[in-house]
Parts: C-alpha cells; structure tokens; sequence
C-alpha cells in the first residue's frame, strides 16, 4: 500500500489532509456524544421524554452551547479551529467555550496521523480512531459517574476486532479466547472476594479489553493499565491518605492502556521501534 502511495504523491498528500479533517470530526462527534451521554442518561435529564426522544437528542441534535443553548452556526462549527474562531465563547452569551472540545478534536486528528504513518492503511487508521471514540465514551462515563456503559461494549468490540483486521491482519481466535475466559474468571473472583476493590463493570470490559488486544500484548495492557492507574493515583492523592482511601476509575485506564496497546503493536509492525512482542515473551 505504502508503494502504490508513493508513485501518487498528490494523491497522498489529499489523503493526508482528508483523512486528518475527517478525523478532526469525528473527534467534534465522539467528544459532543460523550458529554450527551453523561448529560442525556447520568444528568438531570435523563427523566426527560422516551428512550427514543433522548437517542434524538445525542445523535441529531446539532451542536449548542452548553449555557444558552443557541445553536453554533457557521465557522464557529468547524472542528478544532472554531474555538479561535469564535474567540473562545458564545456569540450569545459570551460564556467561554470549554477548550477540551477543540482538544479533543485535535487529539483524533493526532492520531490519524500517528496510525496511518507507522501503518500505511487509511480504512484500518479511521477504525482506529473510531475505536478510541467508543474509549473515549468509556472513560468519560467513568471519570465522571465511576460507571462503564454496557450499551458501548459492544461497539468497542466491533471496532476492534475490525482494526485487529485492517491493521494487523489478525482476528481473534482460539488463544484470545483462553485469555478472555482467563481474564473473566480471575476478575470476578477478585470482584466477589474483594467486592469494594473492583466494580462489576470493570471485571466485564477489562477480560473484553485483553480479548482485544490479542497474544502476547494483554501483557501490554495490563502492565501499562495498573502502571498510569498507579502513577496518576499516587500523585493525586491526599497527603497521608492511603491507596485503599481512593476510589480509581479503572475504565480510563483500561481504555488509555488499550489504545496505546493498538499504538505500540503499530510501531512494532513499523519495524521503527523493537518487537516489544518478543521483549515481553
């Protein structure tokens, strides 16, 4: 694929830049789906109208601000650069506009190029990114409400067993299966036998995670998950306040350590960096 690119060099350079303005949208989609998801379905307006009507509400609405609800029109709608655009606040009420969203935005686009660049395959890196979408939902409602959404696990597997397909050529198969089934049972025994140090969401995302991740990088995940888990707790925590003391939104981690497990099989397979896979044996 990498050949046929480079004997088209503008036909790569319009690839690059689509693909990085489709990836800075669908960074706008998945940041503005996760803030209605916390406000549709943990907020105060989750008693609002039918199931349905609240389904209208996330997917179609077209975008608003937060404090008046006036729709954003024009250039101020533009993924990343309308934040600068429109000076950072509401033409209407002037409230400042939340720069995580134009951060975000930048972020996917970030990694589009990152994805396409060490693997050459654009369907395989806009799954990618749709998949760190779905993880971007996960850890938001966990960040937040200390909850996982069951309704998005599915979409997480799809995705990633499509870009285990379009990136690596590999689907899951008799030896994923071991560790899924491995990782459950070890998990949920440690959530009955220690029900206040994991939560029952946890022991059902973690197991569909390493399923994921495929032979040997579960290692990957589970080192690089507990390792930020730790590092990130350790520094925040209180002074003379114990680990047992803090309550730790495992879904983030779960979800940072698999997209960075997706990045590190990518610079692997780049032949850039070391085989980590053979490291890690």
């Amino acid at each position: 694929m990498a050949e046929y690119y480079n004997e088209f060099p503008s036909l790569l350079f319009f690839i690059w830049i689509g693909g990085v303005l489709v990836s800075f949208s669908m960074g706008s989609f998945y940041s503005t789906l996760a803030y209605r998801i916390l406000r549709f379905y943990y907020g105060k307006e989750r008693k609002i109208g039918s199931k349905l009507f609240r389904l209208k509400k996330i997917l179609i609405e077209p975008s608003a601000c937060e404090s008046c609800g006036t729709k954003i029109k024009g250039a101020a709608i533009i993924p990343v650069f309308g934040y600068w655009i429109s000076k950072k606040e509401c033409s209407n009420c002037k409230a400042p506009i939340n720069p995580l969203y134009s951060l975000a935005e930048a972020v996917f686009g970030l990694l589009f190029v990152v994805s396409f660049l060490f693997s050459g395959k654009l369907l395989g890196s806009f799954t990618f990114v749709a998949l760190c979408g779905h993880l971007l939902i996960a850890a938001s409602t966990d960040f937040k409400k200390f909850s996982l959404d069951y309704e998005n696990l599915p979409f997480i597997l799809l995705f990633g067993t499509l870009a285990n397909y379009l990136l690596f050529d590999s689907v899951p198969g008799k030896t994923e299966l071991i560790v899924y089934v491995s990782f459950s049972a070890v998990f949920f025994l440690v959530y009955f036998i220690f029900p206040t140090g994991m939560g029952f969401a946890d022991a059902i995302f973690a197991p569909a995670f390493a399923f994921l991740c495929t032979h040997p990088w579960w290692i990957f995940f589970l080192n690089s998950s507990y390792g930020i888990a730790i590092i990130v707790t350790v520094l925040k925590r209180k002074k003379g306040e114990t680990l047992r003391q803090v309550p730790i939104p495992m879904g983030v981690y779960f979800s940072i350590g698999l997209a960075l497990t997706f990045l590190a099989r990518m610079f692997s397979n780049s032949g850039l960096l070391p085989n980590w896979a053979d490291l890690i044996l």
